[in-house]
């Protein structure tokens, strides 16, 4: 049995909104328990309302929360009935714990989870996102926690990003460096010491990538600093947003309401292709348990994504993989 712990408050939406996708969750999975952390006044008379086996179902009752206004630094300490806090001491302490999930504050998520979890030895945290291209998922990590990095931290990203995917059942994840150009003398100073360090790892490291071939990359890992991994998402996000619109506008001016139809069913499907939500979220790699990090304004779908690829990677053994390739 593996639990996956839920935050369901700090969201944009009410808890009662939510906890329909964890439900959705454990009917898939047999051996999955969730562990639901809210108002239980709150998400009680949506649960009657459900079919479920009550045995996968434990719920924590938590009677304060931290929002986007609350200092991520303190709120952990200032709020230790919330169900953030609540939330990861449990998928600390208890052994069938296999990951936490949530959609709150992205500071407060990450701060409390470094300092409740702790982190992996000594390595620095990094954000991943998963994203589709045209030759599959592939992780970019780090996707924005750290902006100024030391080259031996991009290799260290590079490994949890491999420990995710081997978790994910790929046996050697190929990895690329991102860069601004496919030489390896191209890049800043810390890139282009990382792209050395990288070739010596070990790992199954196939040289730079450009932000323009990241979609056609045949690589499973794309390993980054946080500040060039976050323009890559954000531009990524931003293009297609532009795009969709274009497509939009397009259909609502068509006179065949056939080609309109087909053309809003083809933007909606791309669209979720390239929102990393529609995948499970960020995920917060170097602590120890799996965390991942949802939109703010995530819905019932989005908590079903997060807790699936949740129990994935617990079950794929993500942090025993991630220990053992961070000290080799």
């Amino acid at each position: 049995m593996i639990k996956i712990v839920v935050d369901l408050m700090g969201a944009d939406k009410p808890a009662n909104e939510l906890v329909s996708g964890a439900i959705k969750a454990i009917n898939e999975n047999k051996d999955l328990t969730v562990v639901l952390c809210a108002k239980e006044e709150v998400i009680l008379p949506v649960l009657d309302t459900l079919t479920y086996n009550k045995e996968q179902v434990e719920i924590v009752n938590c009677t304060e929360e931290i929002t986007n206004n609350d200092i991520p630094t303190k709120a952990f300490r200032k709020k230790p009935d919330s169900s953030l806090v609540k939330g990861l001491n449990i998928c600390k302490n208890d052994p069938l714990a296999g990951g936490f999930v949530s959609c709150g504050s992205t500071g407060a998520v990450l701060v409390s989870s470094m300092f409740i979890l702790g982190r992996i030895g000594e390595v620095r945290p990094c954000l991943a996102c998963l994203l589709l291209g045209n030759d599959g998922e592939f992780l970019i990590s780090d996707c924005g926690a750290n902006v100024d990095c030391k080259p031996e931290q991009i290799v260290d990203f590079a490994k949890m990003g491999v420990a995710y995917m081997k978790a994910k059942g790929i046996e050697n994840p190929r990895v690329r460096l991102l860069s601004n150009g496919a030489e390896e003398k191209k890049g800043p100073d810390a890139i282009k010491e990382a792209h050395q360090m990288l070739k010596a790892s070990g790992l199954n490291f196939l040289g730079n990538v450009e932000g323009k071939d990241i979609l056609a990359s045949t690589c499973d890992v794309v390993a980054a600093d946080g500040f060039g991994g976050n323009t890559v998402i954000k531009t990524i996000e931003g293009t297609a947003k532009a795009l969709f619109m274009d497509l939009l506008a397009k259909a609502k001016a068509s006179t065949s309401e056939a080609e309109a139809l087909v053309l809003k069913k083809t933007v909606k499907e791309l669209m979720a292709k390239y929102d990393y939500n529609t995948l499970g979220g960020a995920n917060l790699l170097g602590v120890t348990k799996p965390v991942i990090k949802g939109h703010g304004a995530g819905e019932a779908e989005t908590f079903y994504n997060m807790i699936k690829e949740a129990y994935a990677l617990a079950k794929g053994n993500m942090i025993g993989i991630m220990e053992k390739l961070l000290t080799e």
